[in-house]
């Protein structure tokens, strides 16, 4: 079905015209195709029929009672509140996307005569008024589109047309000056001067007598040229020539081949001046290497996490370009940002990682191997975006693509974010920058050639580069102006200008001193609607989407006129100012009541068409509106508290509370502040101002001491400050009142006992803990406690009930399918596979777990999963891949603050360096894992880097040294209950005893440490490392029934595996001490 409303009704049906057209039915169209298609059902019957709320509607439903089983109801869909115009096109729509492509003739062949031309209905006096606003409306717009084609068929050179078109419009009303003035241009263009003359003297006497007043000074002026003979002055372009619109790229040979060299070495940064010619120069290499993805940054998205990337990958989407490349996984992920990607599961700690991996896989889908990411204005980037931005200079050349960025010179310089973001890819030499220089003398030159397409031009070129410095920018926009005042002309296929004949060297031409004077000027120009719009646009510092434009009271003759003159570029996504120097210009006329005024404006707009509150939060706040802008960055915070982007949710966070001030609604504010204090923790900071001013505000609102207390338990386990966190924690469990209060408090007292305290006090919480989160549903907590539960008891060395407590964690997890935590019960599986010995299976599980880590982005698992296979490279060796996958991930680990698996991975590179020999370098990690534990008051992972660092210093011959951090290791298990990595401390104690010649403390040592061994821990540092200690501290004939059984474990070890882990552990340099001693003399290890 088609609509036509710009004339008198119709309604066609397979082109056939339908002959009933109820005249309310009509109406009722016409109001929703030109108002967005769907009103609320009391304003159509308000405007529609005359009478009380209750009669108007009684009329709205007879009348659609009516219109059942005919087109019209078809077109209509009712609901409760609103109706809306579906399944039905209208020449409205077509007429206004004809002018939003600059089909001008199409938009002007639609035009009928009107609005509901002929068309009358008995309605109300406020539908009459609004009818006779649309059509004036209308009107306007046929207008415009028929300026628009007169335009452009003068553009063309098409004079005769533009001509007719002119014409008609005059017909129409003759009153319009600039039709009079474009009348009496073309004529004289044609030869029909005296007509062109004839033409401006009717005007001037209708406008004596129709409104008693002169033509303009302009269209005097006109005429004053045209009885002159001065033609050269009347038939001038409309426009600036096309070649502005697209200019070539003159004298970069060598910044193009300094890219050539420096592309794919990680991010080439083209850095310079606004206007200097980066973006140009960047997108013409790019395209020249193949296929392109562009990202633009821009002022206004800093406050929104990934928003440059974002609106780039949407715009992508919107025109078509696919991702079904990228992997479901990925997709998944992706949907924390990009909802219309899938669904997104909720985050865990290594979310960020997980998301810079999607965010990398997608650029790659997008720009395709071998392709380039082009992000432009880096100056403007949100710090998560800068943190990607390493991520992916470190990833790209694995990936296969190519990165190139832009950026300002003042965006460039020591202290700010950018630069000192980038600043430690450029010792890894993975950052290259180039600085653009202006053109010379000689580039201008050739630019100007090349726009005009005529040689010489040197005269004048020096007179640009003069004014302009060489500024590309500057250049263009100072040739707009002149073709924009009328200064600069082409005619016959040259430019001119009217000083060619008598100039020494243009200095007759009115430059502006500046660029912005330029702008200013070209802004001036503007007719009042394109003026208002483009401050609108200037203010939003973003795209506009066509609806939110058409509800901020702009009209489509506006934004043509801004597209027509190149302020404003259309893209799938919006219209924005075509580049910054536009932007801050206007922003610089622009009074601070002006700007709040835009900005309220603009704020009730986007509300109103829907936009999220990342969109509303800054324009509230800069209209003063201080309130709702506090919600709005309150509604962003809790956005994104779960997931990446946390610091950016602490930044809304922080912007509320200042909005809110501290005499809001003290349950207001503690809600808020608690929030923010609970994230603050969760990225590891301390929140020391939320915490005083939670207390605080305690007085006022009491009941919420318990979350008070489970803050100051959580800041405890952060800090490492133990005592203080349990006397936290237990204060909490006496507030709590619900069985899930009751869980967390209990949770958080077992870990903090753990962590730092009597680790047998964590077993009766944690139970309690446990009880409570089953009682209350809460399932993935339950999990995560039992968990907890069977660590406890492995460590203490009850593997029956360490084994109980891990399957039920496990059933829950798969009950689940909590992915995230299954990883890391198998990794936990696979620790206790290396401690009984069965590398084999425990590599396997390692090498699974790292495999379905890296696929799903879960960078804690894949630190697992490294911690696991580097467990098993103390017993049969480490790979260089291996040490390489370690090394990057304890980067990783660094870059997001994820310390305490810094320690772990620390002292896991560490002890498999120990094992090959490598003992400086193994010394230099484990001493970074002590600092590491040090700082974070860590106590649970403490005695694995102390026993291996012992170890390593006996190793260097620094016994006394070794053995002094080896008792450490042994007292801090001891303290601990862990008896069997006791015994390990103790039996390396002995070895190192027996190295001095001191037999007495190594046989005292090794005694202590074969009490302590577990039987089922038959791994080589393990059960074999302690009876080989106790045999060695024996001596030859005492020793010799253990040492038997040391060599019996070992063998029997290399026979359960595979020939080629088997032949891996036989070399272990510990295992070939052992298996080379023999009982007949005395021997130092």
């Amino acid at each position: 079905m088609f609509l036509s409303l710009l004339g008198p009704p119709q309604l066609l049906i397979a082109d056939q015209p339908w002959p009933q057209l109820p005249r309310k039915a009509v109406a009722m169209v016409a109001y929703l195709a030109s108002q967005g298609r769907q009103a609320d059902r009391g304003t159509l019957a308000s405007l529609l029929w005359e009478g009380d709320e209750e009669s108007t509607r009684r009329n709205l439903r007879q009348e659609l009672f009516r219109l059942k089983g005919t087109p019209w109801e078809q077109m209509l869909e009712q609901g409760s509140q609103q109706i809306a115009l579906t399944a039905v096109e209208t020449d409205l729509e077509r007429f206004l996307e004809h002018l939003r492509r600059g089909r001008w003739a199409e938009a002007a062949g639609l035009w009928r005569g009107g609005l509901l031309a002929g068309f009358e209905v008995r309605a109300t006096e406020a539908f009459e008024e609004w009818l006779a606003l649309e059509q004036t409306r209308w009107q306007n717009l046929y207008r415009e589109a028929m300026l628009g084609w007169a335009r452009s068929l003068e553009a063309a050179s098409q004079r005769r047309d533009a001509l007719l078109v002119y014409q008609k419009l005059l017909e129409q009303d003759p009153l319009q000056e600039a039709e009079q003035q474009a009348v009496m241009r073309l004529l004289a263009a044609l030869g029909e001067v005296p007509a062109a003359m004839r033409q401006y003297e009717q005007y001037a006497r209708l406008l004596g007598v129709e409104l008693g007043v002169e033509p303009s000074p302009e269209t005097q002026a006109l005429y004053r040229h045209l009885r002159q003979g001065s033609l050269d002055a009347v038939v001038l372009a409309l426009a600036s020539p096309a070649s502005l619109q697209d200019p070539p790229l003159v004298a970069r040979s060598e910044d193009w081949a300094w890219l050539e060299t420096h592309l794919g070495q990680g991010l080439v940064l083209l850095v310079g001046e606004v206007g200097v010619g980066k973006s140009r120069l960047a997108q013409d290499f790019a395209k020249h290497r193949g296929q392109v993805f562009q990202i633009r940054q821009r002022e206004s998205l800093r406050e929104l996490g990934f928003g440059g990337l974002i609106e780039a990958v949407r715009g992508a989407i919107e025109t078509g370009q696919s991702l079904e490349g990228l992997e479901p996984v990925w997709r998944d992920e992706l949907a924390q940002l990009l909802p219309e990607l899938g669904s997104f599961m909720g985050g865990a700690a290594n979310a960020k990682l997980r998301l810079f991996e999607a965010l990398a896989r997608m650029l790659l889908t997008l720009a395709r191997p071998g392709g380039t990411v082009l992000w432009e204005d880096l100056h403007w980037a949100d710090a998560p975006t800068l943190e990607f931005l390493g991520y992916l200079s470190r990833r790209a050349a694995s990936l296969g693509i190519y990165l190139l960025g832009t950026a300002r010179s003042e965006g460039y310089q020591r202290g700010h974010p950018l630069y000192e973001a980038l600043r430690p890819l450029s010792g890894e030499r993975l950052l290259w920058v180039r600085t653009l220089e202006a053109l010379p003398q000689a580039g201008v030159r050739e630019l100007v050639r090349r726009l005009s397409g005529t040689p010489g031009g040197i005269l004048f070129a020096e007179r640009l580069h003069k004014a302009t410095g060489g500024n590309p920018l500057y250049l263009l926009q100072t040739l707009r102006f002149l073709f924009d005042q009328g200064l600069l002309r082409v005619e016959g296929g040259r430019w001119h200008t009217p000083f060619d004949s008598i100039t020494a060297d243009y200095r007759e031409l009115p430059l502006p001193p500046s660029v912005r004077e330029v702008v200013q000027q070209r802004l001036e120009r503007l007719p009042q609607g394109a003026r208002e719009l483009s401050q609108a646009l200037a203010i939003a510092d973003a795209l506009l989407e066509p609806s939110v434009l058409a509800a901020f009271d702009s009209d489509d003759a506006a934004l043509e006129h801004l597209l027509y003159s190149g302020i404003v570029q259309e893209s799938p996504e919006g219209y924005a100012l075509a580049h910054d120097l536009l932007r801050s210009t206007i922003l610089e006329t622009l009074s601070e009541a002006a700007r709040r005024r835009l900005h309220h404006r603009l704020a009730e707009v986007l509300r109103d068409t829907g936009a999220p509150p990342e969109r509303l939060a800054h324009h509230l706040e800069a209209a003063g509106q201080l309130t709702q802008a506090a919600r709005a960055h309150l509604a962003v915070g809790r956005k994104l508290r779960v997931g990446p982007l946390g610091r950016t949710a602490l930044a809304h966070y922080s912007k509320a509370l200042e909005l809110m001030g501290p005499l809001a609604p003290p349950q207001e504010r503690f809600q808020v502040l608690a929030e923010c204090a609970e994230l603050k923790l969760a990225l590891g900071e301390e929140a020391q101002a939320e915490r005083l001013e939670l207390a605080r505000l305690l007085g006022e609102v009491p009941e919420e001491q318990f979350r008070v207390f489970l803050v100051e338990a959580e800041a405890a386990v952060q800090s490492g400050r133990v005592a203080e966190g349990v006397q936290a924690a237990r204060q909490a469990l006496e507030l709590a009142r619900t069985a899930w209060q009751k869980g967390q408090a209990l949770f958080r007292l077992a870990w903090l006992e753990y962590r730092g305290g009597d680790p047998d006090a964590q077993l009766e919480p944690l139970t309690e803990a446990i009880r409570y989160f089953e009682l209350s549903g809460d399932r993935p907590m339950e999990a995560h406690a039992l968990r907890n539960l069977a660590g406890y008891y492995s460590r203490i060395g009850n593997q029956a009930k360490a084994h109980e407590a891990y399957n039920k964690a496990l059933v829950l997890a798969q009950g689940m399918a909590d992915d995230l935590l299954l990883r890391r019960l198998k990794a936990d599986g696979a620790i206790v596979d290396f401690v009984r010995g069965a590398y084999h299976r425990s590599i396997a599980a390692g090498e699974a777990l790292l495999a379905e880590a890296r696929e799903r982005g879960d960078l804690w698992a894949v630190w697992d999963a490294l911690h696991v296979l580097s467990l098993n490279a103390g017993a049969v060796g480490l790979s260089p891949e291996l040490e390489q996958s370690l090394r990057q991930a304890l980067r990783e680990a660094e870059a997001v603050r994820a310390y305490r698996d810094v320690s772990i991975l620390c002292t896991a590179l560490g002890t498999a360096l120990m094992v090959e020999n490598r003992l400086q370098e193994a010394l230099e990690e484990l001493q970074q894992a002590l600092r590491v534990m040090r700082d974070l008051g860590e106590q649970a992972t403490l005695g694995y880097a102390l026993f291996s660092l012992g170890f390593t210093q006996v190793e260097l011959g620094r016994y006394e040294e070794g053995e002094e951090v080896l008792a450490r290791a042994a007292e801090h298990w001891g303290e601990r209950k862990q008896g069997r990595d006791r015994a390990r401390a103790l039996a390396g104690l002995a070895l190192s005893y027996l190295r001095r010649g001191e037999r007495e403390k190594a046989l005292q040592a090794s005694s202590l440490a074969y009490e302590g061994r577990e039987e089922w821990a038959e791994g080589i540092f393990d059960l074999p490392f302690i009876l080989y200690a106790r045999a060695r501290a024996l001596g030859d004939e005492e020793g010799l029934e253990l040492l038997g059984r040391t060599q019996q474990h070992l063998l029997s070890l290399s026979e359960r595996l595979p020939p080629d882990l088997s032949v891996r552990l036989l070399n272990n340099r510990f295992v070939r001490w052992a298996l080379a001693k023999v009982a007949r003399k005395p021997a130092l290890p």
